[in-house]
């Protein structure tokens, strides 16, 4: 028989052991939750926000903020000093670590990026996969996944960068894209398309998940069916109130329309001279953190430039070069001389083609000045009808360049960028502005393409006399420009990824890239070092006003913004709240 203890014992080892059960079958609900938790907003609860409200919308649809879909409407017309354009949902209910997401995403316009963020610890630090839509990219089907972090830098480092093949890019299309986060390993799918793992310890600790959308005349991207599985954590307390940092500020606004930059020098005073339209010439003696109108007589505009022996010139002009300049910082300018230029010669397969106004100028370093030039041919281009989208109908691009070694008054025949040994010519080069010197004394071009991946990257190695051939270039990038620092350090920038960045610290060898706005998408700008390793950008934003610009630092192994030498009222919004 068993004893009257022995049945105590017995009966307070079963509670003991249905409380277990009960427990663990309470976690397994929990984690059965997690192994396929469906999210949606709601009524915002558990959700923290970033440019406005999410919603939801019919078939599991997450919804950012704006204007009726497709209806171009420029829902961020008047917050143009905000990051209206960057949209954020954070779910707040749930930290996760290791963990599997589903959802699927679509892209509603031309120009908008969809993302998933993932291990953030606030606002400004976290992880993303994002998927960027220019519309260079889609109208040739070139679909690019990203992931990357964000940190105290407040741009976007891209740890990787990879374009996955059979992916469509036309708008409106839904694709299914897989994330398995574990430990330090990030494996990313979408439409079944695997890209490259990515390995990365900065955030190790479990952080929220979420969503990341920017748009362009109200028109983003709409995501689908989030569905999260792993082994989820109470969230650490979310400061709501912590917005993402700004990088840019407008140097010299105005109300008339679209601004452009033609170029920014510093004149043999010292004051930093910058050509606008609309707004003139505007000059800064503090480096560029500040503008005023410049009264100026003869000023016609074009690409501004203090020549290595003193000169202030300006170089403009369709087919034919004029050239200005002014010996008094700016103030007033001789009136314009048109420069003379060797004929060119048509290939001999294409006896119509012509060479357009120059793209862009630069000035070597012994004072040899090059333009860079695109052929069309007639019949061929914007008045033809034909579509850009439509594959070998458009054009006829082919890029060139000329010379100059008497200070512009004079320029030699266009050689082609696709010269020797190369045979004929790559219709494709569409943008010849992202032009450099590397410190071994190498030229390079990195010109825009029409329907090619990346750019294309051209080399000279005798100061522009030939080039070529033209090759597949390191990134994709459009309406870029570029800039060597003193130091060596090669800078470009333009569309893609959002507004990228990419340093090389290496002479084009290798590049490191960045996301540094989204604001800024149509790019178009002028970089010019300020200071050594300190250069002041200035780019177009989207919204058709004014300039944006940006002070960025050369670091040992990239480079980052300089929030220091923003304006008060920006560092004022970035700084973190009390607390």
């Amino acid at each position: 028989m068993v004893s009257t203890e022995t049945s105590l014992k017995m009966a307070s080892i079963l509670l003991i052991v249905l409380g277990m059960m009960a427990v663990a079958a309470n976690n397994g609900t929990a984690d059965q939750r997690d192994r396929r938790q469906r999210l949606r907003i709601g009524d915002g609860h558990n959700w923290s926000f970033i440019g406005g409200k999410w919603s939801d919308g019919e078939g599991e649809v997450i919804s950012p903020p704006g204007a009726p879909f497709n209806t171009g409407v420029n829902a961020y017309d008047g917050q143009r000093t905000t990051n209206q354009d960057l949209l954020m949902a954070f779910y707040t209910g749930r930290a996760y670590r290791d963990f599997e997401a589903e959802f699927k995403f679509r892209w509603d316009g031309g120009h908008c990026g969809a993302g998933f963020v993932f291990r953030a610890q606030d606002a400004r630090h976290y992880y993303i996969v994002n998927f960027p839509n220019i519309g260079q990219c889609s109208r040739a089907e070139h679909f690019w996944a990203l992931i990357s972090k964000v940190g105290d830098s407040g741009w976007v480092d891209v740890l990787k960068m990879e374009m996955l093949h059979g992916v469509a890019t036309e708008r409106g299309i839904w694709h299914q894209a897989r994330l398995v986060v574990n430990g330090n390993e990030f494996r990313l799918w979408v439409d079944g398309r695997p890209m490259s793992p990515v390995y990365d310890d900065t955030y190790t600790q479990p952080g929220l998940i979420g969503f990341e959308a920017w748009a362009y005349g109200g028109v983003s991207s709409t995501f689908q069916d989030l569905r999260i599985s792993g082994k989820s954590v109470r969230p650490k307390p979310w400061d709501a109130t912590l917005q993402p940092v700004q990088n840019w500020f407008l140097p010299y606004p105005i109300t008339e329309g679209q601004q452009t930059c033609s170029g920014i020098t510093r004149a043999p005073n010292g004051d930093l001279l910058m050509g606008l339209s609309p707004g003139g010439l505007v000059r800064s003696t503090d480096n560029g953190r500040t503008w005023s109108p410049l009264e100026t007589e003869g000023w016609q505009g074009g690409w501004i430039h203090t020549t290595r022996d003193g000169r202030l010139i300006t170089l403009f002009g369709g087919e034919d070069i004029l050239m200005a300049e002014s010996t008094d910082n700016g103030k007033t300018w001789s009136e314009p001389v048109k420069a003379e230029r060797a004929p060119f010669t048509p290939p001999e397969n294409a006896p119509e083609m012509k060479l357009g106004g120059v793209h862009g100028f630069m000035e070597l370093n012994d004072g040899t000045l090059l333009g860079f030039l695109v052929s069309s041919i007639p019949g061929h281009g914007h008045e033809s009808g034909f579509n850009i989208w439509e594959w070998g109908m458009y054009g006829g691009h082919s890029a060139w360049s000329i010379r100059s070694t008497d200070g512009g008054h004079t320029w030699s025949a266009p050689v082609p960028l696709n010269g020797p040994p190369a045979i004929g010519q790559k219709y494709d080069l569409c943008e010849c502005t992202s032009n450099v010197q590397t410190k071994e004394g190498r030229v390079l071009s990195l010109v825009r393409p029409i329907y090619s991946p990346w750019m294309w990257e051209i080399w000279s190695e005798n100061n522009g006399e030939s080039w070529g051939p033209a090759t597949s270039g390191p990134f994709p990038c459009y309406a870029a420009t570029a800039l060597a620092t003193k130091s060596g350090v090669l800078l470009v920038s333009g569309r893609m990824p959002g507004l990228g960045l990419y340093v090389s610290h290496d002479s084009g060898m290798t590049w490191k890239p960045y996301r540094v706005d989204t604001g800024g998408l149509w790019a178009m700008g002028r970089m010019y070092e300020v200071e050594p390793d300190v250069v002041l950008y200035v780019y177009m934003d989207h919204y058709a006003s004014s300039m944006r610009a940006q002070f960025i630092r050369i670091t040992p192994d990239g480079a980052e913004p300089i929030r220091e030498m923003l304006p008060a009222e920006v560092q004022q919004m970035n700084a973190a709240p009390a607390g």
